[in-house]
């Protein structure tokens, strides 16, 4: 158990439960911040070791966003502005790494500086089409994002958001409208790229996947769905673009490459729930919490969650992590649908089993998950696992550590099939598990 800046969280060292019922979903907390002083929003600033924090804004760290004069229409309107910045790996560019990009373009090997009515450009990026990519990929995807303001009595906070439809349905995480709290806050309001801002109902949240569903009155307004993308397709180097509200400022587009495509990462403070993640390098701050990662296509491959922290409590540089796309569609068509969205189970309690060496076990390296026990009359047990099982793959990704099978069963919709294969003894064995419903076993 380590504890960090008044936030406890558990590891995984020994026989988890992997697979469990599901503790505290749907609109409910999955942990509690300690030490949190009235008028500030806490962030967990470390999951386990390494640590990850939660990019979302901070009211007690960052000024209040300057708001104009409402207009005609009782719409509140705020100035916008854009600012992007690209840190492409050396390979991507050419060797350089640039800042600030907006409303223009100015590339040359060397730093370069212009103005435009949407903010300042510079940059020092020598692959001037890779630049013109990002730029043109931000001009496509901001007016598809949006800025979340949080609060309830004296405490506030803030992130981002993606337009999913005309209907006023807007993506977030979970974090961002509960202020990590039990509950949603007693006020949203969602600010357009257009600087218009409405007061947004909840549809649905989710503590396990860490995605919330607003709403907002659609009437008066030209929204602009995002284009949903296919995050299974995405590449190790793929080039991936950032965006939204770091720190409450608004319109804000970092880019960087894909570095994994396959990890998995807690949904909440406890570690009890892990869900399917794609690693980025793209800088993540307080702030960018449920706004749009896209390829350069436009398309949306993730919903940015989790920075990862450093030593001095910030967030670390050169990592970060965000919700697959594929994942957070699944959810939030559900949650859009039924007001909530499903889980599934498997009914197993599991723990990390050593890789075999050759000549024997190893000391340090996982290599699959053995199944410790079995709940009798669960999925696992209608399918035919049984205690002693290894685990080595799902749904044909290889699973070395119990967080991984954790996450692809929770990612999967109660009432689908699960594909394992199985070490039992010295034979393999391909098993199919109709996974069950987590929140009915509450």
């Amino acid at each position: 158990m380590t504890q960090n800046n008044g936030w406890s969280y558990g590891g995984n060292d020994g026989v988890t439960d992997a697979t469990r019922p599901l503790q505290n979903v749907n609109g409910q907390a999955s942990y509690q911040p300690a030490n949190q002083q009235q008028g500030q929003n806490a962030y967990p600033q470390a999951y386990a070791s390494p640590g990850y924090t939660y990019p979302q804004a901070a009211a007690a760290q960052v000024a209040s966003a300057q708001s104009a004069p409402q207009n005609t229409n009782n719409n509140k309107r705020y100035g916008a502005g854009v600012v992007l910045t690209a840190a492409l790996l050396a390979a991507l560019v050419g060797g350089g790494v640039g800042a600030g990009v907006g409303g223009g373009i100015a590339a040359s090997n060397n730093s370069s500086t212009s103005t435009s009515s949407r903010g300042s450009v510079s940059s020092n990026i020598s692959n001037s089409s890779t630049v013109a990519g990002v730029a043109e990929t931000a001009k496509k995807v901001l007016p598809s994002t949006v800025t979340i303001m949080a609060s309830s009595g004296s405490t506030s906070g803030g992130g981002s958001g993606v337009v999913l439809d005309k209907d006023g349905h807007i993506l977030t995480n979970h974090h961002v409208v509960t202020l990590e709290s039990s509950r949603e806050a007693s006020t949203i309001e969602v600010r357009l790229s257009d600087g218009t801002v409405r007061t947004a109902t909840v549809v649905g949240l989710d503590s396990a996947a860490d995605l919330a569903v607003l709403k907002i009155n659609p009437s008066g307004l030209d929204l602009q769905p995002i284009t949903w993308g296919d995050s299974s397709k995405l590449v190790s180097g793929e080039a991936v673009v950032a965006l939204g509200a770091p720190y409450r400022r608004s319109e804000s587009v970092t880019a960087g490459v894909v570095s994994n495509v396959n990890r998995v990462q807690p949904a909440d403070a406890k570690g009890q729930n892990y869900i399917p993640m794609i690693q980025v390098d793209v800088p993540i701050n307080h702030g960018n919490s449920g706004g749009p990662l896209v390829n350069l296509k436009g398309e949306l491959v993730g919903i940015n969650a989790q920075g990862q922290a450093s030593q001095d409590g910030g967030t670390a540089d050169g990592m970060a992590f965000s919700i697959t796309s594929n994942y957070a569609k699944r959810i939030s068509s559900e949650i859009i649908a039924k007001g909530k969205a499903t889980h599934g189970y498997l009914g197993a309690s599991v723990k990390n089993s050593p890789a075999d060496t050759g000549s024997g076990s190893s000391k340090l390296i996982p290599g699959g998950v053995e199944i410790a026990s079995v709940e009798s009359n669960s999925p696992a047990a209608k399918a035919g696992l049984r205690s002693g099982d290894v685990v080595i793959e799902a749904d044909g990704h290889a699973v070395t550590k119990s967080e991984e099978l954790n996450g692809t069963v929770r990612a999967a919709a109660a009432g689908s099939d699960l594909k394992l294969k199985v070490k039992r003894g010295s034979s393999t064995h391909d098993i199919t598990v109709t996974l069950g419903d987590a929140d009915s076993q509450r």
